[in-house]
């Protein structure tokens, strides 16, 4: 759900990089604390694989795309903290070096998708896992993709309102089109999602085991 450079009301991105960067320089300095070794190259092979996943994208509405994200992948294995790092630095690369998403509207993506849609996943994840660890990877991975693309229609249809038209999307498609996409997208990701922690607590159960019971340390 990138958004483009030259989109967005200018009052919008900057609210979106004063919101999203102090919340980022607090998760890498709470994450500097915290972070073993052996837990840096599983959050380079979770990165890699998030950052390919994410370059495959599709026109969705006004300019924005429509991908997986990752976040529930990375928070249920890494915790909110580790995953909000993670999913900073692949946007951030994206957007330097591959032109994804662009300068200006960095801050926004990153509020999206590196704070919002992990946050949504740990929670729901949390919240669901002692009924049924499927379900609750499942729903963690669809509705931090809901939840992330509704925050982008909010923001294009913003840059609309505010702009008279000038920028953004008006909210009559940006809704409609950034919730129904991505209400699929988030079908898919749940079903790769739980698909790949099944994969792993086959191969290596002692990494979801790691995952099931020592997560809670990350939001301590």
């Amino acid at each position: 759900m990138h958004i483009p450079d030259g989109l967005m009301d200018p009052a919008v991105w900057i609210a979106g990089f004063l919101l999203a960067v102090p919340i980022l320089i607090l998760t890498f300095r709470k994450l500097g604390k915290q972070a073993g070794d052996e837990q840096i190259p599983f959050m380079a092979v979770l990165a890699a694989g998030i950052f390919a996943a994410q370059m495959l994208n599709f026109p969705v509405a006004g300019g924005t795309t429509g991908h997986l994200i990752g976040a529930a992948l990375a928070a249920i294995f890494l915790g909110p903290i580790a995953a909000m790092a993670v999913l900073t630095v692949v946007i951030v690369i994206q957007s330097l070096f591959f032109g994804d998403g662009g300068i200006t509207a960095l801050g926004l993506n990153l509020l999206n998708m590196a704070v919002v849609a992990p946050l949504v996943a740990w929670v729901t994840y949390r919240g669901l896992q002692r009924r049924s660890g499927t379900t609750a990877i499942f729903a963690a991975a669809w509705i931090s993709v809901f939840i992330a693309a509704f925050a982008a229609a909010i923001e294009l249809s913003a840059s609309f309102w505010l702009s008279g038209g000038v920028y953004g999307v008006t909210p009559w498609v940006s809704f409609p089109a950034m919730l129904g996409y991505h209400a699929i997208i988030g079908f898919a990701e749940g079903v790769i999602t739980v698909g790949i922690w099944t994969f792993v607590s086959q191969v290596a159960p002692e990494i979801t085991r790691a995952a099931n019971s020592g997560r809670e340390e990350a939001t301590q």
